[in-house]
């Protein structure tokens, strides 16, 4: 499963819906930078979501998981995410939301310009732990 469907373009749903139906995560998601002047980062794409509530979620660069991959553009993972509160630096929106346990995260990074243009991120409502392997794992997908 790659990022291009037959006509060459992005299908992001079909990726998350392939990474979560094939591998044993609870939450799946995939944030993008919007297209106007804002660049606000936002989910789009997600499986195994338990509400609609990650649609008024808005990415702060450097601020939780997801917002930390955004600014440093490499993979990140974090266990016992419930141990945040909305003070913390490592506070993650979506892991409270989604009552996440843990997660991993990775950059998804434009071609071209060498941008990050977005954050895949998987995690568990469970026990299960996340590590540097998991990240590897996710990234294999966004690879074309």
């Amino acid at each position: 499963m790659t990022l291009a469907d037959h006509d060459g373009q992005l299908n992001y749903q079909e990726l998350v819906n392939h990474i979560y139906q094939t591998n044993t995560f609870d939450f799946v998601g995939l944030a993008l930078k919007s297209d106007d002047f804002s660049r606000n980062i936002k989910w789009y794409f997600v499986a195994g979501n338990q509400s609609e509530q990650f649609r008024k979620i808005v990415l702060r660069s450097g601020i939780g998981i997801a917002g930390l991959v955004v600014r440093t553009g490499k993979p990140f993972w974090k266990n016992q995410l419930q141990c945040y509160s909305f003070a913390d630096a490592m506070y993650t929106p979506i892991a409270r939301v989604e009552s996440l346990t843990s997660a991993a995260a990775v950059p998804l990074v434009d071609s071209v310009t060498r941008q990050v243009n977005g954050v895949l991120l998987a995690g568990y409502r469970h026990d299960e732990k996340v590590s540097e392997q998991t990240t590897r794992r996710l990234s294999q997908y966004l690879r074309q």
